[in-house]
């Protein structure tokens, strides 16, 4: 069984503009798109569905993107589950987000059958940077945040695992 995160990319401008405030806090430009992952279907998904699936649900997600228009507002940066550097998002954003993550909870179930679901521990969050250990550049980036202090959520992708 395969696992899937399904997620929702920052747009073209806005990933150069993340980009640009991580080299100005001394780290390294990404070649990955920046996102925020909506959920994870964690080990439920026999390989031979999951792309067919994912793409199912990216087209509806797409849909629902493309309806709300999301604004990733940044909270603060922090350092999360001990190997990552990330945005965490605005109260307004969490809700936004909360909300998508419920309605895209149903859809997961409705299309699978309730065959599959959505983690529902999930904490919404943009990372950023991966380490297991911090330093200055991460207090540069955490006083830099503000510079630029929300981000355009405009396409919706998945990832199989």
């Amino acid at each position: 069984m395969r696992s899937m995160a399904l997620k929702i990319n920052v747009s073209k401008n806005d990933q150069t503009a993340l980009n640009n405030l991580l080299v100005e806090s001394g780290y390294n430009p990404q070649n990955r798109k920046f996102h925020c992952t909506l959920g994870f279907i964690d080990e439920m998904i026999p390989g031979e569905e999951l792309t067919s699936f994912g793409d199912t649900m990216v087209r509806e997600m797409q849909k629902e993107v493309s309806r709300i228009r999301p604004l990733y507002e940044v909270d603060a940066a922090q350092f999360l589950f001990g190997h990552i550097i990330a945005f965490t998002p605005s109260v307004a954003t969490s809700r936004t987000l909360n909300e998508i993550h419920r309605w895209l909870s149903g859809r997961v179930a409705e299309r699978s059958e309730e065959k599959w679901a959505i983690d529902e521990k999930y904490v919404p969050h943009m990372t950023l940077w991966r380490t297991r250990h911090l330093d200055s550049r991460f207090e540069k980036l955490k006083l830099l945040a503000t510079k630029h202090p929300s981000y355009h959520l405009t396409e919706a992708a998945f990832v199989p695992l």
